[in-house]
């Protein structure tokens, strides 16, 4: 008499039972290659908007440089417009009308001009109410103005694009 059990069937050890797949699995093997591949694409994609915010803030740190870059040359030259300012007031009455007089203002309107061109302008400040972020005040007057309002002018202030390069020196009503 076999016993059945003494028989030794290589199929039915349980070490030998080869692994099932179901029809849509893959090996175990590939699933750390595809993640592998998953983490070289998001390094990838990562890398890309990296470099495009990179291009993005070295375009605008340019454009603002380039914005401002004569801003030292064009203070320099605001004193000339204050310059000719009080040349203009020390003119003796009979000499106003002299043809040296005209190219002097003429010589002023290009300066003008130079600085309008570079998008420096000059602030416009009488009868506006004081303020310290644009002006600063050099006398307080009596005026029939209501007060905190801006009666004279001493020296005009600037700006470049937007951005105030010099405080206009005003009068202020009391």
């Amino acid at each position: 008499m076999t016993n059945q059990n003494d028989s030794y069937n290589p199929e039915h050890d349980p070490d030998n039972i080869p692994e099932v797949l179901e029809p849509n699995e893959e090996p175990q093997e590939e699933p750390v290659a595809l993640t592998k591949e998953q983490e070289y694409l998001l390094g990838w994609q990562r890398c890309q908007a990296d470099y495009q915010n990179l291009q993005k803030e070295t375009a605008r740190r340019i454009q603002e440089h380039t914005k401002y870059a004569t801003e030292g040359l064009l203070e320099e030259l605001l004193p000339l417009v204050d310059y000719f300012k009080f040349a203009f007031n020390g003119v003796p009455e009979a000499e106003k009308s002299s043809s040296w007089l005209k190219g002097v203002e003429h010589i002023q309107t290009n300066l003008l001009n130079i600085l309008r061109n570079n998008n420096v302008e000059m602030m416009e400040v009488v009868g506006k109410a004081f303020d310290a972020n644009l002006h600063d005040a050099v006398a307080e007057v009596e005026s029939s103005k209501e007060s905190g309002t801006i009666v004279e002018e001493v020296t005009p202030g600037f700006t470049l694009n937007g951005k105030v390069i010099r405080h206009a020196k005003v009068k202020v009503a009391k």
